[in-house]
């Protein structure tokens, strides 16, 4: 991953930022991981809000977003 340095913010609280993250604009990502897995996404630059699933694997951290669709 070619993230910032992850800064750990309280009890199992951690936020890291992935340039052109954003899968809408390609921006930065902003991401926060919660305890129990859980993650929250923001994107500065166009404001998009998601909760990707996070999961470690031997060779880093995969991130995934979920795709809904609403016609």
């Amino acid at each position: 991953m070619n993230g910032s340095p992850e800064q750990n913010t309280g009890e199992g609280i951690a936020e890291f930022v992935l340039p052109q993250g954003c899968m809408l604009c390609g921006g930065a990502v902003n991401i926060r991981k919660t305890p129990g897995g859980g993650a929250h996404s923001y994107c500065p630059h166009c404001h998009w809000l998601s909760r990707p699933r996070l999961r470690m694997r031997a060779d880093g951290l995969e991130l995934s977003f979920a795709t809904e669709a609403f016609a």
